[in-house]
């Protein structure tokens, strides 16, 4: 009886990264698309707006209604330092977004996303596919970017600014 809930989960994971007859692919680089670039857009010139137009119902979008200054600190840095914020990666155009396997592609997804430059150093020359799924290569908030997407009832929404760890995240 578990036997088929555990193959029909395998599928389900695998259907969202491209297959071929040998097994999972390596997830394309591709151009954000209109929603993506405004929320990028967004964190670039710190249109507060628009990111809480843009984000779901929950700690996230509370964080940006608060102005928490740790979500801020995550998103633009601190006294002019950016690395390892949103800005610091965002900052570095092209972008590269890589959309990554998820298990309910209907009511989430979560992409990695990149500068060109930085996805052109970090990525080997073969690509590495674990049986576990395709992982981002590199350092997240250094070389890439983590960001889920929920369907909401007002369409995709971001859900977690990135990667932003809260109070309510488990960290350990």
């Amino acid at each position: 009886m578990r036997m088929p809930a555990l193959a029909a989960t395998t599928l389900i994971f695998l259907a969202g990264c491209a297959t071929t007859e040998t097994g999972p692919t390596e997830p394309q680089c591709r151009a954000p698309n209109a929603q993506e670039m405004e929320i990028f857009r967004a964190i670039v010139s710190r249109d507060r707006q628009t990111l809480i137009r843009n984000t779901a119902q929950g700690t996230a979008r509370t964080a940006l209604l608060t102005e928490d200054p740790y979500a801020n600190g995550h998103m633009w840095g601190s006294q002019g330092y950016t690395g390892g914020t949103m800005l610091g990666v965002l900052s570095q155009p092209p972008l590269c977004v890589l959309d990554l396997p998820s298990i309910a592609p209907e009511t989430q997804r979560t992409i990695a996303v990149y500068s060109r430059e930085r996805y052109d150093a970090v990525r080997p020359s073969a690509p590495v596919l674990p049986e576990t799924g395709f992982q981002p290569y590199g350092t997240h908030r250094q070389d890439y970017l983590r960001c889920t997407f929920v369907n909401t009832a007002e369409g995709w929404r971001m859900s977690d600014l990135c990667a932003l760890v809260t109070a309510q995240t488990p960290t350990g």
